[in-house]
């Protein structure tokens, strides 16, 4: 009974347990890893997780629709790209060249959506497919590889380098006299922004409404009149969208794009939404949780880091945390059926 009872707690409250675990080993990292809590570390895992929190949040979409999108890294490096050559290569001003790359970035992960609503694939094929052909058209499209005087150019755009910013908070506060406090980078302001648009889509609109319905069963949405395939195309599209918003944030801090831009992030960003609380059987999941998932890993790696950890350590970590994340999902989803039975 009490297990029961402590699984029904932690489903109303999804974000207390990862919050209270954020908590614990921020503060195990501040006593045991050195510099942890440095105001130039802060402000690394502020711009090095803001990116993967915003993708986090988008691959939540399609998760919720009981689906996944396994091309977001290489749909990251696709916007990055398109983002590098129309400004470096043809001259298009950042203003322009960053709403281009965002839509193509959108386009590509509407075309998910129709793979798995018109061709009928599952998710994880369909996605697995495109991943490895955007991947293939970051190649065929890089102006550094079509170009090779631009193999060592850097973006310099106003508009672009403009998202690379960092408010002082000491200074602004005027507190920066009595000690070191870290600058907020950009990038984490416009996470906030997305969050809090994503979390009202979601639990404020018709949309977020019909997603989670779809997401929980299907066949029941559709008798309800629901657009099942337009939700799911939508849903596909906004994950798309953040990965177009990766794509500018990763060019304006590195100034340049490299093929390899975006490589491996999705692992990272199911793993952030999963332990955010996003469902895995569909239905259920908000946007603040995934962000505090992505920035649960950030903690984790730069404290081993910190530590002395190896790399292949971490991935390995990252691994586990993710198995852990499907287990406890898929257990609490075996228990809430077990109790509808009862129930009904």
């Amino acid at each position: 009974m009490f297990e029961f009872e402590s699984i029904a707690v932690l489903r109303r409250f999804p974000g207390l347990a990862l919050l209270i675990l954020f908590i614990v080993l921020f503060s195990l990292f501040s006593v045991f890893a050195r510099r942890f809590l440095s105001a130039a570390n802060i402000e690394d895992l502020l711009a090095g997780y803001s990116f993967m929190a915003i993708l986090a949040i988008g691959q939540a979409f399609p998760i919720i629709a009981r689906g996944v999108d396994l091309s977001v890294g290489s749909n990251v490096g696709l916007g990055a790209m398109i983002l590098f050559d129309l400004n470096a290569i043809f001259g298009v001003p950042g203003y322009a060249a960053i709403p281009l790359a965002i839509a193509a970035c959108a386009l590509a992960g509407a075309l998910n959506g129709l793979l798995v609503t018109l061709l009928r694939l599952q998710p994880f094929v369909a996605t697995l497919a495109t991943l490895a052909a955007y991947r293939g058209g970051v190649y065929a499209i890089s102006g550094r590889q079509l170009y090779p005087e631009f193999a060592m150019h850097s973006i310099r755009d106003p508009w672009i380098h403009s998202l690379e910013a960092y408010v002082d908070v000491g200074r602004s506060l005027g507190l920066g006299r009595l000690m070191k406090f870290p600058s907020i980078p950009l990038s984490f302001l416009i996470l906030i922004g997305v969050a809090t648009a994503a979390q009202i889509v979601l639990s404020r609109t018709r949309f977020g409404l019909d997603l989670k319905t779809v997401g929980g069963n299907r066949e029941a949405a559709h008798l309800a009149g629901i657009a099942v395939n337009r939700i799911q195309v939508a849903a596909y599209t906004l994950s798309g969208f953040s990965a177009g918003l990766v794509a500018v944030i990763l060019v304006a801090r590195f100034t340049t794009a490299t093929e390899a831009a975006g490589t491996g992030m999705e692992l990272t960003t199911i793993a952030a939404a999963v332990i955010g609380g996003v469902s895995l059987q569909g239905g259920t999941g908000n946007a603040f949780g995934p962000m505090l998932g992505a920035f649960l890993l950030g903690v984790i790696l730069i404290g081993l880091t910190l530590m002395g950890i190896s790399q292949f350590t971490q991935q390995i970590l990252t691994g586990l945390i993710l198995l852990g994340a499907v287990l406890y999902d898929r257990t609490t989803w075996d228990h809430e059926q077990a109790a509808h039975a009862r129930n009904g």
